[in-house]
């Protein structure tokens, strides 16, 4: 607990005129450095935040997050209502080459009830072109990601030859993976990955053409609770075959959790190199009120109460900083796209917003992060200052 008598001391001693301009310079540049280093770090987690929701509703919305599958003709059993669990759906997957004229492409192909996905998958909202209710059994239509259409080169009403190696047949002529011709229906864009390597037919066609047992696909409330959701469905049913969506993009999200935290220690040891920068200045006052501190002692101050005299001095610094670069952080995290768009610049493609999600818990531990640092770098010259020896210090005095 801090004494009245040595928080008013110490919020004197951080008012008062500096007698040395190179302190003043030092607790200013110290204050600038927590403020930037808490601002940046601030911002550039929120931004770090929207760039991985953005991926997880665009690529793991679109994708499969849990598969279910079986070795044998048994069903897969149907899965109670869970808090984790949105909607159990059937599904067929398999890799597949498509290719138009003299264009080739793979693809991840998905056979997919329409009407079905129509209530789940965001996909239904993101149709360039048709519609995911046009394909229908029997059609043999299917859907393409947008680059991937462009890739081969074609467009809603063209067809396109798929061939899986999951429908082979044996022939006199040897193995002939399975194939067919397929009429576009529709063309979809999320923005992401997934419209280069997605493509999806009516899941009738998809048994005729993979010849592969049933499989089922979960779609979760938030697909970062697969891996937890993926182990305990393996307990409870080892008949199945358990896959979720990290068996493909899981390196993906690996990259940008792990180029989150490089971010947040780089700009982190900001906020530290400013913080450490307090015990400069203190030590200088400490040295300047080396007599200061020996009255004080003769009037009763014990070492405590004068290290929280030097304690709160330094933390009056750190709390300023970081109160401003709090705020500076969050006003332009809020507004950032609009401040980057007046300044002409585009972080990326023009018309993609940049995404920002900000963390509050986060930004609560930016914030207690600094302080802690700063509060570390006060210990020492506190505990200097409250070393004085008052005798040699008023001897000569």
């Amino acid at each position: 607990m801090i004494s009245p008598v040595a928080l008013n001391i110490g919020l004197r001693y951080w008012r008062a005129r500096k007698d040395t301009r190179f302190v003043s310079f030092i607790t200013l540049f110290s204050v600038l450095g927590i403020t930037i280093g808490v601002a940046a770090l601030i911002i550039v987690s929120s931004v770090m935040n929207g760039l991985e929701d953005r991926l997880k509703g665009q690529i793991l919305g679109s994708v499969p997050q849990i598969t279910l599958s079986t070795v044998a003709q048994t069903p897969i059993p149907t899965l109670p209502p869970s808090a984790l669990i949105k909607a159990q759906v059937p599904m067929l997957t398999s890799e597949a080459l498509l290719s138009q004229g003299s264009s080739m492409a793979g693809a991840q192909l998905l056979g997919i009830d329409p009407a079905l996905e129509q209530t789940v998958s965001p996909l239904a909202s993101a149709m360039l072109q048709g519609q995911l209710s046009h394909l229908q059994a029997g059609k043999y239509r299917i859907v393409l990601g947008s680059a991937l259409a462009n890739k081969l080169n074609v467009w809603s009403g063209d067809t396109v030859r798929v061939m899986t190696a999951g429908g082979a047949r044996y022939t006199p002529m040897g193995r002939v993976p399975g194939q067919r011709l397929f009429t576009v229906a529709a063309v979809f864009e999320l923005g992401a990955e997934v419209d280069q390597a997605m493509a999806l037919i009516h899941i009738s066609d998809a048994k005729r053409l993979l010849r592969q047992p049933a499989q089922s696909r979960l779609y979760l409330y938030d697909a970062f609770t697969a891996p937890q959701l993926s182990a305990e469905l393996s307990q409870q049913y080892p008949q199945l075959q358990v896959e979720d969506w990290r068996a493909r993009y899981g390196q993906l999200f690996a990259a940008v959790k792990m180029e989150k935290r490089m971010m947040s220690l780089l700009l982190g040891l900001i906020i530290a190199v400013a913080a450490f920068n307090i015990v400069s200045a203190l030590v200088m006052m400490v040295t300047d009120k080396t007599a200061d501190m020996a009255i004080l002692k003769t009037q009763g101050f014990g070492r405590g109460a004068i290290m929280q005299v030097f304690s709160v001095q330094g933390m009056s610094s750190a709390a300023l900083g970081t109160g401003i670069g709090a705020a500076i952080g969050l006003l332009l995290a809020w507004d950032l796209q609009p401040i980057l768009t007046a300044l002409g610049i585009w972080l990326l493609p023009p018309g993609q917003p940049l995404p920002v999600l900000i963390d509050y818990r986060q930004v609560a531990l930016v914030v207690m992060g600094a302080l802690a640092l700063s509060f570390l770098a006060t210990l020492y010259p506190a505990w200097r200052a409250s070393h004085v020896n008052p005798a040699e210090v008023l001897r000569h005095e």
